[in-house]
């Protein structure tokens, strides 16, 4: 969701995260076998955890009040040019 129509450092941080990402898929596909098998089980335990935080969230805003996690999301005012998005 960063990716467009976001504040400036929204964006850069965004693209830059999908670049890193990529070259990290690049150089971790070049391991030899024990490593790429734990990078592997790595990326299944974060992906688990992230799943299930999400997961947690929206159980829990079925629950007292409609209770949201309390994160700023960056996307709001566009402060370099002093309009707001709706």
């Amino acid at each position: 969701m960063g990716l467009f129509g976001a504040n400036k450092r929204r964006i850069i941080i965004s693209w830059s995260i999908s670049a890193g990402v990529t070259a990290l898929v690049v150089i971790v596909k070049k391991l030899p076998y024990p490593w790429r098998s734990i990078v592997d089980g790595g990326v299944v335990v974060g992906l688990s955890y992230g799943t299930l935080s999400i997961v947690f969230n929206w159980l829990r805003s079925f629950g007292s009040g409609n209770v949201m996690p309390g994160i700023d999301p960056a996307y709001g005012d566009d402060t370099e040019s002093g309009k707001k998005r709706n």
